[in-house]
């Protein structure tokens, strides 16, 4: 199958993050899926252990995905994480449901521990899901997948995460589009970006707003 240059990814890395409070740097989860060739090869959950700052656990996070200030005890901080994790982002396209929130997440924690964003793509599955259905009653993740087939348990990192690659590939389909990208140049929905310096955000509309990377 041939592919336009500018759709050429490595990986498409669907991501999602779970957060101890209301804090975007308190991520406690996070869940990534690898989708390569237009197949999920790999899937998984890592806990993470939230900065002091903002290690407070919200009974009103903890009743949505269930994770406890004692089940990250020993989990490693996003600082440690980074190295592994930071490699498997840059250069591949990343996707989230939501990612106005996963990737303020993704930026939060790296301005925390003083790292550079990666340089990346990175596209919204309910954008893109909201452009292509607009008829659904709504665009949250269990709904999208109650239509495409696909059960999960929803608010696990890596389930949603997994849920999300399922339902980018689902909407591939109905396009018939070779790539994300292909995807989502066809329901007009710009791609937002990472860099070191600040970022761009995925939007439906053909002007971009570029967003500067607060300086400490």
């Amino acid at each position: 199958m041939r592919k336009r240059l500018e759709n050429l990814f490595l990986k498409t890395i669907c991501i999602d993050f779970e957060t101890a409070n209301a804090a975007r740097a308190s991520a406690c989860s996070v869940g990534i899926a690898v989708i390569t060739d237009d197949v999920i090869t790999f899937t998984t959950e890592q806990l993470i252990k939230p900065p002091p700052a903002c290690a407070r656990f919200d009974p009103f996070n903890v009743a949505i995905h269930g994770i406890h200030e004692t089940d990250v005890a020993d989990a490693p901080e996003f600082g440690d994480l980074a190295p592994r994790l930071m490699p498997l982002l840059t250069g591949n396209l990343l996707v989230a449901h939501n990612a106005a929130f996963d990737l303020s997440v993704l930026r939060a924690l790296c301005d925390t521990y003083g790292l550079p964003y990666p340089t990346c793509k990175y596209l919204c599955s309910c954008k893109t899901a909201a452009r292509l259905w607009p008829q659904l009653e709504n665009h949250k993740l269990n709904t999208l997948c109650d239509f495409i087939g696909h059960r999960f348990h929803h608010h696990n990192a890596a389930a949603d995460a997994e849920a999300a690659a399922h339902l980018l590939l689902a909407m591939q389909r109905e396009c018939a589009a070779a790539t994300p990208l292909e995807l989502a140049m066809r329901l007009e929905v710009r791609p937002g970006s990472l860099f070191p310096g600040g970022y761009t955000p995925c939007s439906t509309r053909r002007s971009s707003t570029t967003c500067r990377r607060k300086m400490h």
